[in-house]
């Protein structure tokens, strides 16, 4: 898979092939090693519901959740259920590697942190169900809105990125300023997994918090991926 580049404004979007593997953590390792997937979706599935539109949860003091555990990456923390295992990938190189290697759905994500081990902040996984979570992190100009990143990055991953569709994209409150976010679906043969990814501005950087697991579990999920956002803490 060749880079490419997406410009809206004065943002511009170009995606490596480990890259597309930071964007959208579920990649199965054939589009990591640049093999060829099937066209992508147009629009959601005919049949599936989609979820309904994103809406803040109810109001949690930020880097608390009752009952989960947290997760502390290189320079961010956020909370999960307690099923998750992970952290900073810096720190736990191998022991992550080890863990995202026993699933054939997450050894693509395996090879782009031998790559380049920086490229993640933070990985966490469910092993019950496969879900996981990354945070990425992107130099995006001040004068780029939250809703024009979503519209190039949206835009970016379809055209760069084979079996990828963007089912819903928007801007949501979050704290004193504005969240983006998108919803992915990738499809390859018959598998299919769903990532939310919202995009969370510090200064001139973008931090990405992507949660990804299968279609099937994705209305199970999304509470929770809704909740961890809410107990985000950028860390000095």
């Amino acid at each position: 898979m060749k880079g490419g580049r997406q410009t809206v404004g004065s943002l511009d979007v170009r995606l490596t092939r480990s890259a597309a593997a930071l964007l959208v953590p579920l990649l199965l390792a054939s589009v990591a090693c640049g093999t060829t997937a099937p066209t992508q979706a147009v629009g959601p599935v005919l049949g599936l519901t989609l979820p309904p539109a994103w809406t803040p949860t109810a109001y949690i003091p930020p880097g608390f959740a009752e009952g989960w555990a947290t997760f502390a990456g290189n320079g961010v923390e956020l909370m999960l259920p307690t099923s998750y295992e992970g952290g900073d990938p810096t720190a736990l190189a191998q022991e992550l590697l080890d863990l995202l290697d026993e699933s054939p759905a997450t050894a693509s994500i395996a090879d782009a942190i031998q790559q380049n081990p920086a490229g993640y902040r933070l990985i966490a996984i469910d092993r019950s169900n496969d879900s996981i979570v990354a945070v990425t992190v992107r130099d995006v100009p001040v004068e780029v809105s939250m809703s024009e990143y979503a519209e190039a990055m949206g835009t970016a991953i379809v055209e760069q990125i084979p079996g990828v569709s963007v089912l819903d994209k928007g801007v949501v409150a979050f704290r004193q300023a504005e969240a983006s976010w998108l919803l992915l679906e990738f499809v390859l043969d018959e598998d299919a997994s769903w990532q939310l990814s919202y995009g969370v501005r510090q200064g001139n950087q973008v931090w990405n918090f992507n949660y990804a697991g299968a279609r099937e579990d994705y209305p199970q999920l999304q509470p929770i991926f809704d909740q961890s956002l809410q107990t985000v803490q950028f860390l000095p």
